[in-house]
């Protein structure tokens, strides 16, 4: 299963690079920093849509294949399952989309960038038809999951352009200007439309006893991982901007890539969640399937699919929450301290795992 969970997070990283590098040049020079973007990244994040977005159908035909053959299950899928039409539609607007991009010289208009966007935005609507979400519900889980990503794409796109692609820090209090409201209205959306997300498989009720199963594992970590990211957020859109009015010399470039290799973790977390099955019931799932084989880690006693899981603060799981806490204080103290980015990024990590634990310890 580590094949498909890493095509998940590629996948996701090649639309946040599309998706970055063509929302930055419609920004005016003086309002960014200097940026070096090859045509060449918008042709491999287009190629690695394509391939990396048939990773479920190749997992449901490697799944089917045995009972009626490979070329009738490869038609069945691509034919009649809503991930396979998703797939064939991203690899029908991926080849126009590439055709376009090598032909037309796309950063040097905003016609070509809004007709650029208008293809990756369909990529954006196939991806969330082939989605969990969408098969849940109508339409809502469809549009909710495909406004949740859109935004992800847009925040975290920017943000892994300017990170990786500047070759300066010129004009970076400007472009925090307009930056930092983008990235508060993106991360309000993606709240707003990943609680509905969730409510689709999980009850808000039976948050907690979802941590029994492999889908509620992935969600508690991608959470958790929320945590260093907006730590990192604050770091990049608060103090280093208050620094640069300050006058004060600061290199605000190490502190974003930090920010983007955290929110990468935030896509593995995602990744792992979208290929899992859905709980539609937690005690029917427990049964056929069995608790995680994380939760079962923590949790020393039998496993009863119809229990409720309580938290019961212990001193082991309190001691870790303050660890975790500890470690959240030192992402911001390392900063303040001058001390290098992946320090941070390194308490950023054991925050995380901290409250891991600590939650995991304390549930009974």
């Amino acid at each position: 299963m580590i094949w498909i969970y890493t095509t998940e997070t590629l996948l996701y990283l090649c639309f946040s690079l599309l998706m970055g590098s063509l929302l930055i040049h419609l920004v005016p020079e003086h309002r960014k920093p200097d940026l070096k973007i090859s045509k060449r990244v918008l042709q491999i994040s287009i190629l690695g849509i394509t391939l990396l977005s048939a990773a479920p159908v190749i997992r449901l035909v490697l799944f089917l294949y045995e009972d009626i053959g490979l070329m009738l299950t490869i038609q069945n899928v691509i034919g009649e399952f809503e991930v396979g039409q998703a797939w064939s539609l991203t690899v029908w607007v991926s080849l126009f989309f590439y055709l376009f991009v090598s032909i037309v010289p796309v950063f040097k208009s905003k016609v070509f960038i809004g007709i650029s966007l208008a293809f990756t935005f369909t990529l954006l609507m196939a991806l969330g038809w082939g989605s969990h979400s969408a098969s849940l519900t109508d339409w809502s889980g469809f549009v909710f999951h495909t406004l949740h990503f859109t935004a992800v794409t847009v925040w975290v796109g920017i943000l892994l352009i300017v990170s990786w692609f500047s070759i300066g820090s010129q004009n970076w209090l400007a472009f925090l200007k307009w930056f930092t409201p983008v990235a508060i209205s993106c991360l309000a959306v993606i709240i707003g439309s990943g609680i509905f997300i969730m409510t689709l498989a999980v009850d808000v009720a039976d948050y907690q006893d979802a941590w029994m199963m492999p889908y509620g594992q992935a969600i508690l970590l991608k959470h958790l991982t929320v945590i260093p990211v907006l730590l990192f957020a604050f770091i990049n859109g608060i103090l280093i901007r208050r620094k640069l009015q300050r006058g004060e010399e600061t290199n605000p470039i190490p502190w974003t890539k930090a920010e983007s290799l955290v929110l990468l973790l935030v896509f593995a977390a995602t990744g792992v969640l979208g290929q899992q099955e859905p709980p539609h019931s937690i005690e029917s799932f427990l049964r056929g399937n069995g608790a995680s084989k994380l939760f079962v880690y923590f949790h020393t006693g039998p496993i009863d699919p119809a229990m409720h899981l309580q938290f019961e603060l212990n001193l082991p799981g309190l001691l870790f929450l303050l660890l975790g806490a500890t470690f959240g204080g030192l992402v911001v103290f390392c900063f303040k301290q001058k001390v290098p980015a992946y320090i941070s990024l390194l308490m950023g990590l054991f925050c995380i795992l901290s409250f891991y634990v600590g939650l995991m310890t304390s549930i009974q």
